[in-house]
């Protein structure tokens, strides 16, 4: 098992570079899930609709096309803030704004995750195409089993879509070089798997992940999440459960009202996980949540795993 995780692990950042055109030839055509979306020129009014599109945005350099941000539920990386700072800021971190909102930007273009085109959010991406609005969700939120790679097609196709492939090649670069940094240092020590479980939030069960991103980010940092097995992205698993799969290291995700603190605490003062491994040897892994999103955090949360997962290895 030690062999083929490490395999798999080397694999995915050897994995080929994504070919970019040299220009964008418009019309354009990107396919986004079932959505298909047709671009006569490169968007000029930019809305993003969640804390993470937005640092992807930035970090392509593309503020000066963003006339609105939303949805930010944690604090902008330093090196954007400058840039964030000068762009309006349409909802805060509790929601999504709403049409109306959205539609006195002027917009021509949005950035979002799945969750942000529902009628209980901004708005279905139909309803933005009849506005003349391109829709454009996060291929992660799309699909079940999301990994890197569906990362790099998101920054690939932004880097069509407004003309940028220079950028959008060095970022995709960017973020596989430090990824693989960290895999190269596990790799080297020759460092067997360790068994992790993900705990996001819960008390009468535990709301843990199986075939998102995350799984994935783990595997990046040497570990294997003991419920990747599951059929959902996101799913309830009882204590008993957990505590059958004997996971080694506990990853909390830390966000929202309820500190990691807390969260440490209400899994260490619960009997009925007494006899496992990672709360016998107190062994957590405090992850910001915003690092297991699809963008620019990725390899932050890949080092931060990997820390947590081999101490002696990244002091």
């Amino acid at each position: 098992m030690k062999l083929t995780l490490l395999l798999g692990a080397a694999l995915l950042s050897m994995a080929p570079a994504i070919a970019l055109a040299q220009a964008t030839v418009y019309p354009l055509t990107i396919q986004n899930g079932d959505n298909t979306l047709v671009f006569d020129k490169a968007p000029e009014r930019a809305v993003t609709l969640n804390g993470h599109v937005t640092e992807l945005m930035l970090s392509l350099g593309l503020a000066p096309k963003m006339v609105g941000t939303a949805y930010l539920n944690h604090p902008i990386l330093d090196s954007l803030k400058a840039e964030y700072d000068a762009i309006p800021i349409l909802s805060d971190g509790t929601g999504s704004p709403s049409l109306e909102v959205v539609l006195a930007t002027g917009a021509d273009f949005t950035f979002g995750r799945l969750s942000a085109y529902r009628d209980t959010a901004v708005a279905p991406v139909e309803k933005l195409k009849e506005l003349g609005i391109n829709a454009y969700a996060v291929k992660g939120t799309l699909i079940k089993g999301a990994t890197m790679d569906d990362v790099y097609e998101d920054i690939a196709n932004i880097g069509q879509i407004f003309d940028i492939q220079p950028a959008a090649g060095a970022l995709i670069e960017r973020i596989r070089g430090e990824i693989g940094a960290v895999e190269a240092t596990i790799a080297k020590a020759g460092k067997p798997p360790v068994k992790v479980l993900v705990y996001d939030s819960g008390e009468d069960a535990i709301y843990t992940t199986g075939k998102a991103l995350e799984t994935q980010l783990i595997a990046l940092a040497g570990g294997v999440n003991v419920f990747a097995d599951l059929d959902e992205t996101w799913s309830n698993v009882s204590w008993e459960e957990a505590v059958a799969r004997a996971p080694e290291v506990i990853v909390i995700n830390d966000y929202g009202q309820t500190s990691a603190a807390d969260k440490i605490a209400l899994l260490k003062h619960n009997p009925a996980l007494a006899s496992m491994p990672a709360i016998q040897n107190d062994r957590f892994v405090v992850l910001p949540l915003p690092s297991a999103f699809e963008g620019v955090r990725n390899p932050d949360a890949v080092r931060t795993l990997a820390a947590g997962f081999y101490p002696e290895l990244f002091e």
